[in-house]
């Protein structure tokens, strides 16, 4: 298989204008967020590759549907449990199926995102049960770039979904760009994938 391949295709200006803003805000060369936007975009519809073809109850407006929000969770979990294995914290034992864990004596959240992935999502209670949380942002590279967040920092900057949806009230969002300035930079890891 093709690992890279020049498709000759002529990209409107207005286009790549919206790719180098991305590629700006994710670090990225503009090769690698054509292809994370064109990785993400057919994710989103259920396509990448190995994958079939989307359910017929796939949102028709490209967001996030159940099967895809349960791979991105899927993903997260794993990735969590290998960066705390890294960062030689414990399982919080309370919490078996959470991201929790025991760092230092202090309970922390890993939350993680994929270089294509603007923001992290934590629970109000999660929020609140633990000492602070770790935002694990994914580079182009692969390694990972850590970021402490206080829970109150957290609630201070974090955005709420739309009332349209069912998590409104309890979950929050925090950008990329908001935990990348607020946060303390703990340093970056690798993991196995």
């Amino acid at each position: 298989m093709v690992g890279s391949q020049t498709l000759g295709v002529r990209i409107p200006e207005h286009v790549l204008a919206g790719v180098d803003r991305f590629a700006r805000k994710q670090d990225l060369t503009r090769s690698m967020a054509i292809a994370v936007l064109v990785e993400q975009a057919l994710s989103d519809k259920g396509m990448a590759p190995g994958e079939s073809p989307p359910p017929a109850t796939a949102d028709a407006s490209g967001r996030q549907d159940t099967a895809s929000g349960k791979r991105a969770q899927q993903w997260g979990i794993k990735t969590a449990r290998k960066i705390a294995a890294v960062l030689e914290a414990e399982k919080a034992a309370d919490q078996p199926t959470a991201n929790e864990f025991i760092l230092d004596g202090k309970r922390v959240a890993i939350k993680c995102a994929k270089p294509a992935t603007s923001q992290c999502g934590l629970t109000n209670t999660m929020r609140d049960r633990v000492d602070y949380i770790i935002c694990a942002s994914q580079s182009a590279d692969g390694t990972f770039n850590l970021y402490k967040v206080t829970p109150g920092q957290w609630e201070q900057h974090a955005n709420e979904p739309p009332r349209r949806n069912r998590n409104h009230g309890s979950l929050t969002h925090l950008s990329r760009s908001v935990y990348r300035r607020i946060g303390e930079k703990l340093g970056e890891v690798e993991i196995d994938d």
